[in-house]
């Protein structure tokens, strides 16, 4: 009852959150010197086998989340292992653990002892910081410890309850916050699904491993419906990642906290300590490099609310199921396996249409997060910038049928233009067309490292080729690029001509140069307005747009290269722009991969769908 109670306040308390409503609890987290203190001192003499090792240590004993690097981080994420990068509720359960077992060794008094161990968990719950989940489960731990003290018994999942419904009375924007839920959500998974796991598959395997298998499923069948809200996929091998690398938090934590118990009196002792709690973590670091890497690490689920619905459906009937709910069960049974059928279908069907969505494509903007990437096929293959996204490019280069590039434009050297071409050198066959505009930033040595200064040539104004069946022509910057303010005014214009339909890529040009561009080419530009077009809008639809151009160009398709960003992009002023010029807008940020084409006489586009993002 308590819990239906706490969920049913969770629920009310969530929906009358206001619009970004911050933790006053986090907001408000007391500083003490002396914990400062510790935590410099042992962020000062941490050692290990490598630096990411080092990060999952301070993460997983301090919570210090910024130390392991963006690539790692990105594969823990892929894998749903993001809970190892900071400290959680199980490390809270393990140091209190330590303590109250090394407590009843030492035959301390029953009261003295849960004493201690509270006493601890506060010192704890001060070090790591303002962690939701440390919080919930330190909250929760002295009410089961309560109630153990006082001769009633644990009563877990009572304690979750009680837990939330004070934290949520304490502070109601933890209601909304991700970090709390998946805490609760885990815990909940744990108490309810995991026992009955348990006993159905201790018959079928060795305890140590239907324990872990049971914690690992029941914990990320609970969490799912909020994964799916912050990556709408589903990680196709959290479990087995979890399972293997599960067994290394715990020497991890013990050694980690020894480490910031010595740090600041015996350093040295502190980076020998580290050093062995590094050797579990790098084992992390392994499995994440493994198999993130492997096919289908994340494939896509329902998007959205409906998502969320159907796993929480899945979740709950296989709660009924296996905490051995009898009445109406093989309706239950029935239900659970259309369920599953029709999310298999769907999941398998978008897969499908993700390999083969581009057909016969002329034009096509691969996703590559935040930045650029545009193909351009008529019979020969041009590239417009590479994004800064290896992976993401040679994907789209692969499910593009890509396998060489005849000509390669980079329009200036942001790195989200750029940052992926020294990648793709074995690829393009032909020359590389760079801007005029001076630029001494590492990826420009990068870029002649791969293809060497004899096939970077300079683009300029009224430059022109034809590439198989497509014309291309520069509009814009001179020859010198004199009259550029910056790298992104200096921006390669392009504009491609082939049959029926014309591309106009404005790289990262912002308004003054669009109203430069307009003066240069006022008659090429007009006649251009009066073709089947396709506009790359500049700068991922910045706020820096011209409306006089897109009146004049009066786009048919206005496509926004974009991803997650924090600048606001796309604008609702470029948005309104293209709305208001008649374009049809199209966005990678939304649809992935946007590829189009021709051939009937008429502009059609496909897209790839998000499927990890």
């Amino acid at each position: 009852m308590i819990s239906a109670i706490a969920a049913f306040f969770w629920l009310l308390t969530a929906l009358s959150a206001p619009e970004n409503a911050s933790s006053e609890i986090k907001e408000n987290y007391p500083e003490i010197g002396f914990i400062t203190a510790a935590r410099e001192a042992f962020l000062a003499s941490i050692q290990g086998v490598s630096p990411d090792a080092n990060g999952l240590v301070a993460g997983l004993t301090i919570g210090v989340r910024d130390m392991v690097s963006p690539e790692l981080a990105d594969q823990m994420k892929t894998l749903s292992l993001t809970h190892l990068v900071a400290v959680s509720g199980a490390n809270l359960a393990i140091v209190m653990g330590v303590v109250y077992l090394a407590a009843a060794a030492l035959a301390v008094p029953r009261t003295p002892r849960f004493v201690l161990a509270l006493c601890i968990m506060a010192l704890y719950v001060l070090l790591v910081g303002p962690e939701s989940s440390v919080i919930r489960a330190a909250v929760m731990a002295t009410f089961v410890a309560l109630g153990l003290w006082l001769g009633r018994g644990s009563a877990p999942l009572s304690g979750l309850a009680i837990a939330t419904i004070v934290l949520l009375a304490i502070d109601p924007a933890l209601a909304v916050d991700f970090g709390f839920a998946l805490s609760a959500l885990a815990t909940a998974g744990l108490l309810i699904l995991a026992p009955a796991l348990f006993e159905r598959f201790e018959a079928r395997m060795h305890r140590w491993l239907a324990a872990g298998l049971a914690a690992t499923l029941s914990a990320q069948l609970y969490t799912l419906p909020v994964l799916l809200l912050l990556q709408p996929s589903i990680p196709i091998y959290s479990v087995l990642a979890n399972l293997i690398v599960e067994p290394a938090v715990a020497p991890i934590t013990v050694l980690g906290i020894v480490s910031v118990l010595v740090a600041s009196v015996l350093p040295a002792f502190a980076a020998v300590i580290s050093y062995l709690a590094s050797i579990p973590a790098q084992w992390i670091v392994v499995v994440a490099n493994s198999l993130a890497d492997l096919p289908l690490a994340r494939v896509s689920f329902l998007p959205g609310l409906a998502g969320v619905a159907v796993v929480a459906v899945i979740a709950g009937l296989a709660t009924l199921l296996l905490t051995g709910h009898k009445l109406y069960r093989p309706q239950l049974v029935m239900a659970l396996l259309l369920i599953l059928s029709m999310s298999a279908g769907w999941i398998v069907r978008d897969y499908l249409r993700q390999q083969s969505f581009a057909g016969t494509w002329q034009v096509l903007a691969c996703d590559v997060g935040q930045g650029d990437a545009l193909l351009i096929r008529s019979e020969a293959v041009m590239l417009i910038d590479t994004g800064n996204d290896p992976e993401r490019l040679q994907d789209c280069l692969h499910r593009a049928g890509v396998a060489k590039i005849d000509l390669l434009v980079l329009t200036h050297f942001d790195l989200d233009h750029v940052g992926a071409a020294d990648t793709i050198a074995d690829l393009v066959t032909g020359s590389v067309l760079v801007t005029s505009f001076r630029d001494d930033r590492p990826v420009v040595d990068r870029i002649l490292a791969a293809y060497g200064p004899e096939r970077l040539v300079t683009g300029y104004a009224g430059q022109a080729g034809q590439l198989g069946g497509l014309n291309w022509r520069i509009l814009s910057p001179s020859q010198s690029a004199v009259e550029a303010e910056d790298s992104n005014d200096a921006s390669l214009v392009v504009m491609i001509q082939l049959a029926g339909i014309a591309v106009l890529g404005l790289g990262d040009l912002g308004e003054s140069g669009q109203l430069r561009l307009m003066r240069n080419n006022a008659a090429l530009l007009t006649e251009l307005g009066r073709e089947r077009l396709i506009l790359k809008v500049a700068h991922h639809g910045s706020k820096d747009q011209s409306a006089k151009l897109f009146s004049l160009l009066r786009p048919d398709i206005s496509l926004f290269s974009v991803g997650e960003n924090s600048y606001g992009h796309p604008t609702s002023h470029a948005l309104m722009l293209a709305n208001t010029s008649g374009s049809q807008i199209l966005r990678t940020d939304k649809s992935g991969s946007i590829a189009i084409d021709f051939a009937s006489g008429e502009l059609k586009y496909s897209v790839a769908g998000k499927l990890s993002e």
